[in-house]
């Protein structure tokens, strides 16, 4: 018995060189499951703080918010286009932006101000439905890569030697699981960041509707007041 432990292959010490070893057994395509899984990390993590950023701006500067609506509706919008063009908030953007243009088009540049905004915070959501499909395909061409090796190590040594083809199996299970496991890993912050998208578009419809309505209202009072 301790001559048979002795000569027994050392087991994998720690977490890391389990998945070391664990990687190295799936084959060449746990590669680009890893790529994958990393270029969706990185999006995931920058798309956090984009939303955060957001989600801030809009919160510290929501003074201005009224501020920049009151002095639209009273007409002033010099004053409001000033204090503007100081707020660094995406809601401030776009009022500073349909002011800076209301002789041109008022309602036109509102609306695409508004959806630049969302495209930046749109920005990357392809990436992460990409990895949602292509890692579980990725898995698949795993596990046919791994079917095709057993097939080949049985039809060079035969059923004499089985355990040859173990190989070819191990990776083929192991290529489907990661494939799996990258899909759902960024399933839950892709439509984590669907959801806020959707409630930052609400909240960017409310406050152009209050701005145009505001804008009509100053519009009224400074052609009603008296040269």
């Amino acid at each position: 018995m301790v001559f048979l432990a002795q000569n027994a292959p050392e087991a994998p010490q720690g977490l890391f060189d389990a998945a070391l070893a664990l990687f190295d057994r799936g084959g060449p395509v746990m590669w680009p499951i890893l790529i994958c899984s990393l270029i969706a990390l990185a999006v995931a993590i920058e798309r956090l703080f984009a939303f955060w950023k957001h989600n801030v701006a809009n919160f510290y500067f929501r003074n201005r918010h009224k501020e920049i609506l009151s002095l639209t509706r009273d007409g002033r919008f010099d004053e409001a286009l000033a204090i503007a063009r100081a707020a660094d908030s995406p809601i401030c953007r776009i009022f500073g932006s349909a002011l800076e243009n209301r002789e041109a088009g008022f309602l036109e540049t509102l609306e695409a101000a508004s959806q630049l905004e969302l495209n930046r915070l749109r920005r990357g959501f392809t990436v992460l439905d990409t990895a949602i499909t292509v890692a579980p395909m990725l898995g698949i061409l795993g596990t046919v890569t791994g079917i095709i090796d057993t097939f080949n190590v049985l039809s060079a040594a035969g059923m004499e030697n089985p355990t040859g083809a173990t190989a070819g199996i191990a990776e083929a299970l192991i290529t489907t699981a990661a494939g799996l496991i990258v899909a759902i890993c960024c399933l839950f912050p892709f439509n984590f960041f669907v959801s806020q998208l959707k409630r930052r578009t609400t909240e960017l419809e409310q406050a152009t509707y209050c701005f145009e309505l505001a804008y009509n209202t100053g519009i009224e009072k400074s052609a009603a007041s008296p040269r």
